[in-house]
């Protein structure tokens, strides 16, 4: 058998919520991909989270990682690509974004600049930075010259107001995915979506798309999977996802990654 590369997703895949406590990651997750490893193969994170989140919580795990949702791509130790927004673009995205009145955060890997919170509930806005995981990540006040972000992230007060904003994030070379919760959601831009930060990985590697497989679950995961020679979608994943995929495994929380791995006979 060939050597396979095998992309993962994190939230809803590889960690999640369970029982009130946040960032949990199943043990048989990370023994499948331990296992996955020892066979030969290679395990990379694909993800809209940092590079530094996840090597705060998945050390040592992944033999390369795909942040940013495909502006940062790493291989071992070399950064093969790390593009953040120019200035002018912030510039276009604040006018457009504040315009439809929307609260928001560009996301980069070492901070998010917060944007037109004031009026949101403390509890929320605690949710949120918790959400990010690092205590100095949010940043309240800044000028666009100082931001350095590759993403955005997007709160609603409720369905009302995120039908309300939809229209913003209908513009060309944006890719908006809502997460479970419903009222927040995070944008790539410009080109810059998972299935990029795939061919990049390959390119670099000399990986035939043959000898690839990727795991996700939400709407983000997409264009990684149609990047991916076989796409597997957790129980968990959105009907979008599974009626996209080549194989449907079991949730996160039930064995899923093991499931699929042993499903392409990798483990």
């Amino acid at each position: 058998m060939n050597r396979k590369t095998v992309f993962f997703d994190l939230d809803g895949t590889m960690l999640g919520a369970r029982d009130g406590k946040m960032f949990c990651i199943p043990e048989d997750a990370l023994q499948a991909v331990a296992d996955l490893k020892h066979n030969g193969h290679f395990a990379v994170a694909c993800t809209g989270r940092p590079a530094k989140f996840v090597r705060h919580f998945f050390p040592g795990v992944f033999d390369g990682i795909i942040a940013s949702n495909g502006a940062h791509v790493v291989v071992g130790e070399k950064i093969l690509r790390d593009w953040v927004l120019p200035e002018e673009r912030v510039r276009a995205l604040l006018e457009r974004f504040d315009a439809f009145g929307c609260r928001y955060f560009f996301v980069g890997s070492d901070h998010a600049w917060a944007r037109n919170l004031d009026d949101m509930p403390p509890a929320v806005i605690e949710k949120f930075r918790r959400t990010y995981f690092f205590p100095d990540f949010i940043v309240t006040r800044w000028e666009p010259g100082e931001i350095a972000a590759n993403a955005m992230d997007f709160l609603f007060r409720s369905e009302e107001e995120f039908e309300a904003q939809r229209h913003a994030f209908l513009g060309e070379g944006m890719v908006f995915s809502r997460h479970s919760s419903g009222l927040s959601g995070d944008l790539s831009l410009s080109g810059n979506d998972k299935g990029f930060g795939v061919r990049c990985f390959l390119s670099h590697t000399g990986t035939a798309r043959e000898d690839t497989a990727a795991f996700g679950d939400g709407r983000g995961d997409l264009a990684m999977m149609r990047e991916a020679g076989f796409s597997i979608a957790m129980g968990n994943a959105s009907d979008e996802v599974k009626r996209a995929a080549d194989y449907v495994t079991a949730s996160l929380f039930e064995g899923g990654v093991p499931q699929g791995l042993r499903r392409l006979g990798l483990i």
